[in-house]
């Protein structure tokens, strides 16, 4: 019963937190506060004013409320993936790219005769002229491919690269590599914007699909966050060789192609539960990794002092910062000592709002399961993020 009433309580708190005009966890009493709100939609009543109300830490009833407010966005910041207003793509003519981002962009293949090709480009990250690709491209044609460039006569001149520096295929799925100096002639470098493209706003790419150039004008965004940029081609489907392309905003990389996600995948994946409350169809959709990761990666090369990596927010409070080889694997809501819930990773993951799908409470603990490295890493660790929520204590624990 008294569990009942508590829920009650807060679900009052909740409710009403709208009509008030000093915020809710800025009341030290929440029982004088319910009591002072209740009337103005039930009217008085006997109930209000002996409703018991248990004494709770006011962070941990901010931290209820703030999970509350975040979670009505939840839905809203996936729904372009959704809309039905998408129609299928026609493929249309492909123009000619601009000079300076056709100078920027090649293939990767095992040897100079294999046919099995990826893209590439080039950007300059802090001064640094660098190589990029997408990581699992890598684990297809091998760590010391040939990079292909058109000669002055036309034809492909080739050049050996080694010397990858790796990000997570799961999470950050990029790979970065220095330019062997005399391929440095035919390539010119682009710029980099690591400001995150909004929902609904136009992008535009080149790459290499069967070996085959192209340049892409309009590539429509869906999501966009730390963790991934969603978006859909609208002028020719994507096929195999394109991840590891550049995509493009005013001239300026803001984003690698890294995977497809088809509406058969999307249908039958794990993290659409999440969104119990939508039941039409899913669009077909593509990932890209945004060019900050990059920018992660070079400077974890070079073990800069001053904290790297993209910090990973839960409830306004910053756990930790994620690593270009780490990957957030999953996070679990227990309960009073008990697991109530464990979301894995999926696409939509927004790293500054973790508690995304979590209804969280006062006597919750959220563990935050991070994998350092992937399939094919030597070394693989597995270390938590555990934040008690009444106590607002955080803690690191590590599993090797």
């Amino acid at each position: 019963m008294k569990a009942g009433r508590w829920i009650l309580a807060v679900s009052a708190a909740a409710l009403l937190c709208s009509s008030t005009a000093t915020p809710v966890y800025a009341h030290k009493n929440l029982k004088q506060l319910i009591q002072k709100i209740w009337p103005q939609k039930f009217g008085r009543s006997k109930i209000a004013k002996s409703l018991p109300v248990p004494k709770v830490p006011n962070k941990a009833l901010e931290a209820v409320l703030f999970s509350k407010a975040s979670n009505r966005g939840g839905m809203n910041s996936v729904a372009p993936l959704f809309s039905p207003n998408f129609l299928r793509i026609a493929p249309r003519p492909l123009r000619p790219a601009p000079t300076e981002i056709r100078h920027a962009v090649f293939t990767l293949q095992n040897n100079p005769s294999a046919r099995g090709k990826g893209s590439a480009f080039a950007v300059e990250i802090d001064g640094e002229i660098w190589g990029v690709t997408a990581r699992h491209v890598l684990d297809d044609i091998g760590r010391s491919p040939y990079l292909s460039v058109p000669g002055k006569d036309g034809k492909p001149v080739f050049f050996q690269v080694q010397s990858f520096r790796e990000g997570n295929v799961h999470g950050a799925d990029i790979a970065i590599f220095r330019l062997p100096q005399d391929a440095r002639a035919y390539i010119t470098p682009l710029q980099a914007d690591y400001t995150l493209p909004k929902a609904n706003s136009y992008l535009q790419s080149a790459g290499f699909s069967h070996g085959n150039f192209g340049w892409f004008p309009r590539v429509g965004v869906l999501f966009a966050s730390d963790h991934r940029i969603l978006i859909r081609y609208e002028d020719f489907p994507i096929r195999n060789g394109y991840c590891g392309s550049p995509l493009i905003k005013n001239g300026k990389v803001v984003a690698v192609f890294s995977g497809i996600i088809t509406e058969d995948r999307a249908r039958s994946a794990e993290w659409l539960s999440l969104l119990s409350d939508f039941k039409g169809p899913i669009n077909a959709f593509n990932h890209a990794v945004p060019i900050q990761w990059v920018r992660q990666l070079v400077r974890q090369g070079k073990r800069q002092s001053e904290p790297s990596g993209v910090p990973l927010k839960l409830l306004g409070k910053t756990l930790g910062f994620l690593q270009p080889d780490e990957n957030v694997q999953s996070i679990q809501q227990l309960r009073n000592g008990r697991l109530l819930k464990t979301i894995y990773s999926y696409p939509f993951m927004d790293y500054n709002h973790l508690e995304r799908f979590l209804e969280i409470g006062p006597n919750d603990v959220i563990r935050l399961a991070i994998q350092q490295g992937d399939r094919s890493s030597v070394r693989r660790r597995t270390f938590w993020y555990q934040w008690d929520v009444q106590s607002g204590q955080l803690t690191r624990m590590e599993r090797r």
